[in-house]
């Protein structure tokens, strides 16, 4: 049980500011390639720590892996709004 909580936090703390920062990139440009890298990204990142996290014993890489994709999405996520909103400004 302690496990799936953990595994269930873990998703809460991550998933929803990045599929903020997501939804964000997508009102602010046109590039659905990158909104569907992000979000695939996220999703990969997502499935591979839930499967690190729920065998027995844990396999830490997968879960390594995971949280990669996850940064890597909420990353990407964040650097892109953050350039689309230095252009407006600028432009």
């Amino acid at each position: 049980m302690l496990r799936a909580m953990r595994a269930h936090a873990n998703f809460a703390e991550y998933v929803p500011f990045t599929l903020l920062l997501i939804f964000l990139l997508e009102t602010l440009s046109d590039h659905s390639w990158l909104i569907h890298g992000l979000a695939l990204s996220l999703l990969a990142g997502r499935l591979a720590h839930a499967y690190g996290i729920s065998r027995i014993p844990e396999d830490f890489s997968y879960r390594v892996t995971g949280m990669a994709l996850t940064f890597t999405a909420l990353g990407g996520a964040a650097l892109a709004v953050f350039a689309n909103y230095l252009i407006a400004l600028v432009g």
